[in-house]
């Protein structure tokens, strides 16, 4: 065997997760040097006929080739398409990256790695709030790297791996180990509740835990765990300046939006709301096969002029309105196999972790569109990778 070829493939997927939260042009280069070695790599190069099979693949490539038909639509525009073909084509390196994970370890060393580059960022986020860096412009949270969005739901499923490796772990570590740990989940919990104005990763941060206890110990289980988040929701609510005001300005701009106050157009949630009711009434002159993946923006437009509103966009913050408008309810339909297929993989070996981690996009997708966005779009790619391909069975 040469020395390229003992160059494990995972050790650059694992330097990928750690830029994730950081840049994005190293996590580039690392996904492509990934690919290269899978390549070289006769193990790696190995499995991927029996990935290319696999039940996961298959449903992920059933979307992309649907989406791709739709780009022949007389409804699409292909300059418009190419925005979104370049990040749904990510979807097709699923069994090129699972190839990569030859070990169980392999899925550790890369999520570890991605804990460690969140840190990172979260430390960042301290040196921006103590002066160091400059304030983010137009920015109401401390970010060096990332938007609020993305560094809080990040920071949501790295807390939630953590904590699933302590409990696996915690008897084998040193007292230092343990201790170092906690303090890092310690500064980043904080930086997450009350530095960092992303409610979307506080709505997954809120889900883990029920989705982790019904897995453990069944429906009460969840109960138990949805009363305690619930307390825990409460308490910081009433307890914290900067919670209350972050989730009393959803409801102050929810009712602006209802009552077509015009001030709804320059506010986060109005203009989100307007973008999925805009959106809506585009997909039912369509509901079946859609606009095509390049027809969004021309299909939404008149609706939302016919309402006055002059905010253009081409991302409604919902993927699934995203796919409807695109795909129509082929696209809805074909998705939702995708999502089943790796849900009703039971024989997963990490099996806790791939239910969190898909059901936290599946939730945060109703909010977000985050297979449009590159950070969440890759790292839901290599979760799946890393999680939903056991190495026994791939």
């Amino acid at each position: 065997m040469s020395f390229l070829q003992r160059i494990n493939p995972a050790w650059f997927l694992a330097g990928a997760a750690f830029f994730l939260p950081i840049k994005p042009a190293p996590v580039n280069l690392f996904l492509a040097l990934a690919l290269v070695f899978v390549l070289v790599n006769q193990s790696t190069r190995s499995r991927l006929a029996s990935l290319f099979k696999h039940p996961i693949s298959l449903a992920a490539y059933a979307l992309i080739a649907w989406l791709l038909i739709t780009l022949f639509f007389e409804t699409s525009n292909f300059d418009s398409a190419r925005d979104y073909l370049s990040k749904y084509l990510r979807i097709l390196l699923l069994p090129f990256l699972a190839a990569a994970f030859l070990d169980r370890r392999d899925a550790f060393t890369v999520l570890d790695t991605f804990c460690m580059g969140v840190f990172a960022s979260v430390l960042a986020s301290f040196a921006v709030a103590l002066g160091f860096f400059p304030w983010p412009e137009g920015s109401e949270s401390p970010l060096l790297f990332k938007l609020h969005i993305t560094h809080n739901f990040f920071i949501a499923l790295a807390t939630g791996y953590v904590a699933y490796r302590l409990r696996m772990q915690w008897s084998n570590i040193t007292v230092w180990v343990k201790a170092v740990v906690l303090v890092a989940l310690a500064l980043t919990l904080y930086n997450f509740f009350f530095m960092v104005e992303g409610r979307s990763g506080w709505v997954a941060m809120a889900v883990l835990p029920v989705v982790v206890a019904y897995q453990r110990i069944g429906f009460k289980g969840s109960l138990l765990a949805a009363g305690a988040v619930s307390v825990v929701l409460c308490a910081l609510y009433f307890g914290s300046d900067f919670f209350f005001t972050r989730v009393n300005a959803v409801i102050i701009e929810v009712q602006q939006w209802v009552d077509g106050q015009a001030i709804a157009q320059d506010t986060s949630n109005g203009r989100r709301l307007s973008f999925w009711l805009h959106s809506l009434e585009a997909f039912v002159q369509a509901p079946w096969f859609g606009y095509g993946m390049g027809g969004f923006e021309s299909a939404v437009t008149p609706h939302a002029q016919a309402a006055s509103f002059t905010f253009a966009f081409n991302n409604p913050h919902n993927q699934y309105l995203l796919f409807a408008v695109q795909g129509g309810v082929l696209a809805l339909l074909l998705y939702c196999i995708f999502i089943g297929t790796v849900l009703l993989r039971n024989h997963s070996q990490h099996l806790v972790l791939l239910h969190g981690f898909t059901l936290a996009y599946v939730l945060l997708n109703m909010l977000n569109s985050f297979h449009y966005d590159f950070a969440e779009g890759v790292f839901f790619v290599l979760g799946l990778a890393a999680l939903a391909f056991p190495v026994d069975q791939a």
